[in-house]
């Protein structure tokens, strides 16, 4: 199974109360479509697990720049 963390970081998360980083299970389409409301940094993780063992891992930092 696939499994996504989205997280929101630095001052602009942390002012608007909106740091987040929880683990979500994939929808069944192995993508995952977000939408940003501040600028800041932002990543995605993914996980893919195989009999209860993350076997793959990887990371995108994605900036977000008014």
């Amino acid at each position: 199974k696939i499994k996504w963390k989205i997280k929101n970081v630095g001052d602009e998360a942390e002012r608007r109360g909106n740091v987040r980083g929880e683990i979500l299970d994939d929808e069944g389409g192995s993508e995952r479509f977000e939408t940003a409301d501040f600028s800041g940094p932002h990543f995605v993780e993914c996980y893919v697990i195989y009999g209860n063992q993350v076997v793959a891992r990887d990371r995108i930092d994605v900036p977000i720049h008014n």
